[in-house]
C-alpha cells in the first residue's frame, strides 16, 4: 500500500463508526473510492473487506461492557472470529477456547453480545 498501515486502519475505523448499523453496496464502493483517493491499494477488495470486518469486530468488543476485555484479548477475539456475524453466533464454549479466556470472561462477553 502506498499510504501507511495505521492510516488505512483509521479509514476503516472511521467508516465503521459512521456505519454502525452496517452498509450497502453503494457505501462499500464509496469506501473503496475514498481509500483509492487516499493512496491505498484497492486492487484486492476481498482483503479490504476482511480488514473492514475485523475493524467491525474490534468496535463491537470496545463497546461491550466486559471487565477484563483489554486490547490484547480484543485482538485475540478478532483473530479467532474475524467477522461480526461469526462473533455474534459464537457460543460460550467457542469464546472460552480463545487463549487467555476463562469461563467467566467468555460468559460475560457472550451475555454482552446478546
Amino acid at each position: 500500500m502506498a499510504a501507511d498501515k495505521n492510516g488505512f486502519r483509521a479509514c476503516l475505523r472511521d467508516f465503521v463508526l459512521t456505519h454502525q448499523q452496517g452498509w450497502d453496496h453503494h457505501e462499500w464502493l464509496g469506501l473503496l473510492a475514498e481509500l483509492t483517493d487516499a493512496g491505498f491499494d484497492t486492487s484486492n477488495p476481498d482483503h479490504i473487506g476482511l480488514a473492514l470486518e475485523r475493524e467491525r469486530v474490534r468496535r463491537l468488543l470496545e463497546d461491550a461492557p466486559v471487565k477484563g476485555l483489554g486490547p490484547k484479548r480484543r485482538e485475540a477475539v478478532a483473530d479467532r472470529f474475524a467477522t461480526a456475524w461469526n462473533l455474534q453466533h459464537a457460543t460460550v464454549e467457542d469464546l472460552s477456547g480463545i487463549p487467555s479466556f476463562h469461563e467467566k470472561l467468555a460468559q460475560d462477553l457472550h451475555a454482552a453480545l446478546h
